[in-house]
């Protein structure tokens, strides 16, 4: 636990100076959100807490994405644990998700396919539910990310809070979306649909739905690339030295100047938690791709993070995965 979180925690309990009505619901749950709000908070208002906390919502992002997807694979939605994928990420935003992801999601997607031992299509998605995810975890997820960690919304604002708030719920209320942008993909059609021979038209389906999981991947590589080059640019075009402020982070408390205001304390300890979080959560990224596909390409990840970013590392080697994958399974078949 943080140094100050007792302290925090203590004022979400016994203290009028936060906010800590937000659901009306339970006192309890009001305080354990204004907890979670006012750690947010205080790495949303921080310098270099910000970037950080821009990175690691993209990798949250990601993540979800791929849970999600393997969780809608035809063979897992009713025979595996994966279709919670919902539960996973809300449990992400709780404890952490350099804690779920090793620790929870990497066992049990291991697990699942040892136990299923997928074969034909059991791995498929079709392209409707392929991008009827992607869409809704970008409108849903992407955009109210976007703008919490926007210039344009107001530090300490009611709209900022229960804009945070609500984040923390996202990966819940969100899969509804998933459903509405398949339909309209549906709805939209597809060539093949006008195959009038039943087994090639099936086929074809498959090719199209394991190309459009991977235009997934490559679209979730290239946009955290984006977002992680582009959180450098900004970052070092304010004067911070990077390096110099990921180690006074890395060595704090007992590095930090004294006369530290509690304010300023809660800032910089905030941070460093997030930035552990993200140093440990690109690790388990490695440890991945280690698991699935071996120790190539697990150095391959490792290589790749400090180059392009631990999210579109994983992406990229994400749609390697599923291209080896399917390739297998519809030469097979």
């Amino acid at each position: 636990m943080l140094p100050w979180s007792p302290t925090i925690i203590d004022q979400c309990f016994h203290s009028d100076t936060l906010r800590v009505a937000y659901t009306n619901m339970s006192p309890t749950l009001d305080r354990i959100i204004c907890f979670y709000v006012h750690f947010n908070q205080q790495v949303l208002h921080d310098i270099v807490g910000l970037p950080l906390m821009r990175l690691l919502m993209a990798a949250l992002g990601t993540c979800y994405a791929i849970m999600a997807f393997e969780g809608s694979r035809k063979g897992f939605k009713t025979t595996t644990l994966l279709i919670a994928f919902p539960i996973l990420g809300l449990l992400a935003n709780m404890i952490g998700i350099s804690l779920m992801f090793p620790a929870i999601w990497i066992p049990l997607c291991l697990y699942s396919y040892k136990q299923k031992e997928p074969k034909g299509d059991d791995l498929s998605l079709s392209m409707p539910e392929a991008y009827g995810i992607l869409l809704g975890i970008v409108v849903g997820y992407g955009v109210p990310s976007a703008i919490i960690a926007s210039p344009w919304i107001t530090n300490d604002s009611r709209l900022e809070q229960d804009l945070v708030c609500l984040w923390q719920v996202l990966p819940v209320i969100i899969v509804p979306l998933f459903g509405v942008f398949e339909n309209v993909f549906k709805k939209m059609g597809s060539p093949i649909d006008q195959i009038t021979q039943p087994a090639v038209r099936e086929r074809l389906h498959l090719v199209e739905g394991k190309d459009a999981l991977e235009r997934c991947f490559l679209f979730l590589g290239v946009l955290n690339m984006v977002i992680y080059y582009g959180s450098y640019v900004v970052t070092v075009h304010q004067g911070i030295h990077i390096w110099d402020s990921f180690l006074l982070l890395l060595n704090a408390p007992g590095s930090l100047p004294a006369g530290l205001s509690f304010e300023d304390l809660g800032k910089l300890l905030s941070t460093r938690m997030v930035l552990i979080d993200y140093i440990s959560l690109s690790i388990s990224f490695v440890l991945w791709a280690t698991f699935n596909s071996g120790i190539i390409a697990g150095l391959s990840v490792f290589i790749a993070t400090p180059i392009i970013g631990p999210a579109a590392a994983l992406s990229f080697y994400s749609y390697y995965r599923e291209s080896k994958m399917q390739h297998t399974i519809i030469k097979a078949d």
